[in-house]
Formats: structure tokens, C-alpha cells, sequence
């Protein structure tokens, strides 16, 4: 299961897209997070466009460094995970507040 090595021509385009694909991903979750926060939709369509350059740049990443079978899968697990974990993050935030105001206490209450 060993892996070819990348050419040294193809060392920068593999470098390039590997910090690509790390900026892209962060971007995309603060998008994400900025367009729930806001409520506006521009935010949440430059997120999604965000996510597909984030997609090409896996695509891309993978192809240079000759991935195939259990790493193709990781590096599809990756992507995936990146497009999932902000909108799960998201819904445990919002859990989580939303049972913090329902816990609040009311002025005078005394604590022990």
C-alpha cells in the first residue's frame, strides 16, 4: 500500500493546495457561522462557493500526491467532515444558549 511519491515538479501545486485546503476550510466555517448570525443568505452562498473551491482543492491535492483507495476515502471523509462539523457546531451552540435562557434567573432571586 505504498503511496508514489510526488514529483518535485509537482511539490508546490502539492504544498499550495494542501494550505489552500486549510485556509479554504476555515473561511468556509466562519462564513457559515457569519451567515447564521446575521441571517443573510449572501454570506451562506459565499460559503457554499467557499466549499467548492475547498472541494476542487481536495480534488486537486489528491490527484498531485497519488491518492487512491483508503486514501482517497480519508481524504472523502475530510471534505465531508469540513462541510459537516460548522453545521453541527452550529446546532450544539444554538442548543446549548437555548437552554441557558430557559435556566435564566429572574432579578431578586436569591442563591445560596
Amino acid at each position: 500500500m505504498l503511496i508514489e511519491p510526488v514529483a518535485l515538479s509537482d511539490f508546490f501545486l502539492s504544498f499550495f493546495s494542501a494550505a489552500l485546503i486549510i485556509l479554504l476550510a476555515t473561511v468556509y466555517a466562519a462564513l457559515y457561522a457569519w451567515s447564521k448570525i446575521s441571517g443573510r443568505r449572501k454570506f451562506e452562498l459565499a460559503a457554499w462557493l467557499i466549499y467548492a473551491a475547498l472541494l476542487i482543492c481536495v480534488g486537486v491535492f489528491s490527484y498531485v500526491n497519488h491518492f487512491n483507495d483508503y486514501w482517497l476515502l480519508l481524504s472523502l471523509l475530510m471534505v465531508l467532515g469540513y462541510g459537516w462539523m460548522p453545521r453541527f457546531i452550529w446546532k450544539l451552540c444554538a442548543a446549548t444558549h437555548d437552554a441557558d435562557t430557559h435556566h435564566s434567573h429572574q432579578s431578586g432571586d436569591h442563591h445560596d
